[in-house]
């Protein structure tokens, strides 16, 4: 099952085959959309990542959990 407040940095970062420290980069660059949920943790939508995708020509990677 997801989580609904979205996948993890290091999720994400598999999910795109990217280094963890590439993908805070793309954030801090305003590359990609994310959410900080109230504990302070940095979350990533499947919508982010898809749309990360269509903007950069990110291939994901096979039998991540993008969701439909």
């Amino acid at each position: 099952m997801a989580d609904p407040l979205g996948m993890t940095e290091p999720q994400a970062a598999r999910a795109l085959s990217v280094h963890p420290d590439t993908l805070r980069r793309w954030r801090k660059k305003g590359a990609i959309g994310y959410t900080i949920t109230p504990g302070g943790r940095v979350r990533y939508s499947s919508e982010d990542i898809r749309r990360l995708v269509r903007n950069m020509h990110v291939e994901p990677v096979l039998g991540s959990t993008l969701g439909a």
